[in-house]
This record gives C-alpha cells, sequence and structure tokens, in this order.
C-alpha cells in the first residue's frame, strides 16, 4: 500500500510578511552596500539616518544609567561574533534546557546544519555553530526562543531585521551563482523539510513553525522560555564558505570554549536566574541583559549595527 502524501495546510503569513519586507527593504540595503563600499560617506551617512527613522521602528526602551551603558560597551569591546539561542528547544526526546546543556559541555557544540550547503560545503551535512557578526541578527535569533517580533524594549524587532539583513544575500544567492545556487536550493530544501513539506528548522522553538521566516514572527511554544545572547570574542575554527553566504554569517566546525565567549546576555528579569546556574556549574562569565545592549546599540549608526566594520 503507498502512503498518501498529506496536502499542507494553510500557512500563516508570515513568510509572505517577510518577503514583503524583504523586497521593500532590498533596493535601501543595495544602495548602502555600495556608498559603503565605495566610501561615499555623505551617501552613506543619508542612508543611514534614513534606516534609523524609516525602517527601525523603535519600541519603548528600558533606560539605563550612563555608566550601565559604558560597562556594557567596555564587556563587548572584544566582542567579534554572536550566537542567538534560548533556553529551551524542543528535542527528539522530550524538551532540551540549552542552557544547561551550554554548562555541562563547558561552552557551545556543533549541531546538526543543513545551510551550509549555500556556503559551498562540499558535504550536504555539516555540524557547526552559526555565528553572526550583527549582533542586532542574532539577537533576532535569540527572540525566536521568547515570543519573536514581540519581544518588548527592542530596537527593531525580529522580522525587520532579518528581513533586512538578507535581502541582499537572497538577491546576490540567486543572481550571481544562478544555476548552481538553483541545484543546492533544491539540496538544501530535501534535507529540511518534511514528508507534509514544512521547514524543520523553526520546529526546534515552536512545533506550529512551517516556514524558514515565521518563527521570527510565532516565537516559541515552550512554557517559560526566553532568549538568549552570547557573544563571542574568537573562533578556534571555522568552515570556509564561499560568497555570497561568508558576508552574512560565520559557521565554527569545533566547539567554542568558555575562554572564547565574552558575555551572556538575557532577560532583565532572568540575570539572576542564570548567574546561579553559571556558578552552580563553576562558570564565571559576565552576565547582562539583552534590555541593555538595545539600549546601547540605539546610540550606533545602522551600519555598525548590521556588523560592517
Amino acid at each position: 500500500m503507498v502512503a498518501r502524501r498529506r496536502t499542507r495546510t494553510r500557512g500563516n503569513g508570515y513568510q509572505k510578511l517577510f518577503i514583503k519586507k524583504l523586497l521593500r527593504y532590498l533596493p535601501h540595503h543595495l544602495l548602502l552596500a555600495i556608498t559603503h563600499k565605495i566610501r561615499l560617506r555623505s551617501a552613506e551617512k543619508l542612508l543611514d539616518r534614513m534606516a534609523l527613522k524609516r525602517i527601525i521602528k523603535t519600541k519603548p526602551l528600558r533606560q539605563f544609567s550612563s555608566s550601565e551603558m559604558s560597562e556594557y560597551q567596555k564587556l563587548t569591546k572584544g566582542t567579534q561574533f554572536w550566537h542567538g539561542t534560548g533556553r529551551w528547544q524542543h528535542g527528539e526526546h522530550g524538551t532540551v534546557d540549552v542552557l544547561k546543556s551550554f554548562c555541562d559541555t563547558a561552552g557551545l557544540n556543533p549541531a546538526r546544519d543543513v545551510y551550509a550547503v549555500f556556503g559551498g560545503s562540499d558535504q550536504h551535512i555539516i555540524h557547526s555553530i552559526s555565528v553572526c557578526r550583527s549582533r542586532m541578527v542574532a539577537r533576532s535569533y535569540a527572540d525566536m526562543h521568547g515570543v519573536g517580533w514581540k519581544e518588548k524594549s527592542r530596537y527593531g524587532d525580529a522580522l525587520t531585521w532579518t528581513a533586512y539583513y538578507y535581502s541582499l544575500f537572497y538577491a546576490r544567492l540567486f543572481t550571481i551563482n544562478d544555476i548552481k545556487m538553483l541545484r543546492r536550493w533544491k539540496t538544501w530544501r530535501s534535507l529540511s523539510h518534511d514528508e507534509h513539506g514544512d521547514n524543520t528548522w523553526g520546529k526546534k522553538v515552536n512545533r506550529q513553525a512551517r516556514d524558514v521566516w515565521d518563527i521570527f514572527c510565532l516565537g516559541s511554544d515552550i512554557p517559560g522560555n526566553y532568549p538568549i545572547l552570547i557573544g563571542i570574542k574568537h573562533l578556534a575554527s571555522q568552515v570556509e564558505l564561499e560568497k555570497p553566504m561568508r558576508y552574512y554569517e560565520a559557521r565554527a566546525d569545533k566547539r567554542i570554549a568558555i575562554t572564547d565567549i565574552s558575555h551572556i546576555e538575557v532577560p532583565y528579569n532572568k540575570q539572576e536566574e542564570v548567574r546561579r546556574l553559571l556558578l552552580a556549574h563553576n562558570i564565571t562569565l559576565p552576565v547582562t541583559s539583552i534590555e541593555l545592549g538595545e539600549c546601547v546599540s540605539a546610540q550606533k549608526s545602522f551600519t555598525e549595527l548590521l556588523g560592517w566594520h
């Protein structure tokens, strides 16, 4: 007897919203990238101000003292990469305490990664740790472990940052690499979708996730879950990624040890909980709030927030 393929259920509309935002931001991103590359500083500053005014719709931010903001700047001065995660994720055998696993292994460990195929990986599936040079984008990945784009005290929501950041990435992906990239896209799709046609990546935090980007709106369905943002000073080893992916993400193919981590950011009201757990495992890492990081980020230029140094 041949099993019948289940008809895919109607989507939630968030994937279409992501694409709509991506296409709207693409012209600005393209112009900003050009002016930044050829160093047209006056035009870049104009586009920078335009982005902060029209694209990043700021929610009311929690206020901090100048000394607190200064301390955060010192704390993150050596941070080169960022990794967004959360307290809990769905696993094969139940809910996984991600933070406890981090403490048990004293660092971040590589996990199954089917997206590296876009970076030209010889292997269709590798094990790596995905990191980003933009704090705001990594924070968006962390926010999907909370309430997604509805997180309060944010300098721009998760969907806006990811839609803007990856707009030029997708344009480059399909215009520069054409046939080769289309072949990789088919490979990725076969590896990342289940028998019902749903993308499985977002299901680690919400069983209702169906596409790549809807999870940034949905947030997590795990009770008590919350975002965690990890600052990284150094990567001992990286996967060699091709253009254009290497401009947007990096992949660590070995464990990121505690000594290579600058600090951890969590919601303001979760700081003591996280500090206690770290101390219980004899881990001494600075713990601060995501809200403080947002307040400091609001003082930076748009290109700085994109991780363009």
